[in-house]
């Protein structure tokens, strides 16, 4: 029984069943929101009954009295009536005899409660269980993201099949199938943007590329972004370490990294420029005493 329970949730971890296990997931993770709803419901109830066993259940008017004449009858009526259910045996609505018996306050206070469970209430609870639901579903997701960007199998597989592509595009005299024997040259390997171009074109490119969760949108600027000195060229180590960075979801650590490295860039182009402005003062006194020099001869 184990091994069969093994080989099921082994078919569970099947990308077709993904939905489903989010699904789970969600559920799962509103559970809590789920329990402290009905602790909450409970509690509303109680109260609102024993108020409707004060009001309805001391004078024995027919189609009411037998309603709320005790508390647990008077919850369960209550629990009827929030959600839809407010009718006698025969099927007529209880709040036209609570009219009739006891006028429009009562039914006014019937009415009230009606509207805060079904508009207020129910409202609120759906809305945070939704969302809940919906974090939980999230978390599972990013868990299971971080899980493919950590590990290195997937890494180094698919890195190893978009060198193998590289190499093929460049047309090198390079064995594919032994690139451990050609680890210098492709180091110094690069390729034109065309080609590169023309290599993200290829479907075992494109799964490999989505297997190390790049975005689609970003296979067609490939050649711009993993080109840092825009020569027309991509190499090897720029292609790796591209897609290194180019991993996962933006990062908010991204733009304080370029913002610190444009504040390093700041710094280093005003000393330049202080450096700069120094030169052309000593050469304008160097040229003004040769010029004084060449008067006086």
């Amino acid at each position: 029984r184990l091994v069969k329970i093994s080989r099921l949730l082994r078919v569970f971890q099947l990308k077709v069943f993904s939905d489903v296990l989010t699904m789970i997931q969600g559920i799962i993770g509103g559970m809590g929101t789920l329990m402290w709803s009905m602790v909450l419901y409970v509690i509303l109830l109680y109260i609102v009954a024993l108020f409707s066993r004060a009001i309805f259940g001391q004078e024995k008017i027919d189609n009411v009295y037998e309603h709320f004449y005790s508390v647990p009858r008077s919850m369960f009526t209550t629990f009827r009536c929030s959600f839809g259910d407010c009718t006698t045996s025969s099927g007529t609505p209880i709040f036209e005899f609570v009219n009739e018996g006891y006028g429009t306050l009562a039914a006014t206070f019937c009415c009230l409660f009606l509207f805060t469970v079904t508009i207020g209430i129910f409202n609120v609870i759906s809305a945070i269980f939704v969302e809940s639901t919906l974090a939980a579903a999230q978390a599972m997701h990013h868990s299971q993201k971080d899980a493919r960007l950590q590990d290195e199998k997937l890494w180094n597989t698919r890195i190893t099949t978009l060198i193998r592509s590289m190499v093929a595009v460049s047309k090198m005299p390079y064995d594919t199938t032994k690139l451990s024997e050609s680890l210098q040259s492709i180091y110094d390997l690069e390729i034109e943007s065309s080609l590169l171009n023309e290599m993200v074109q290829h479907p075992e490119v494109k799964q490999a590329l989505n297997d190390l969760d790049i975005n689609p949108d970003d296979h067609r600027y490939l050649c711009e972004l993993l080109d840092p000195d825009n020569g027309g060229t991509v190499s090897a180590v720029d292609f790796v370490h591209g897609l290194h960075r180019l991993r996962g979801d933006p990062r908010r650590s991204d733009i304080v990294n370029v913002n610190m490295m444009v504040r390093a860039m700041q710094v280093s182009i005003s000393e330049t420029h202080m450096s700069v402005l120094e030169v052309q003062s000593q050469v304008g006194r160097i040229e003004r005493a040769l010029a004084l020099t060449a008067a006086n001869r």
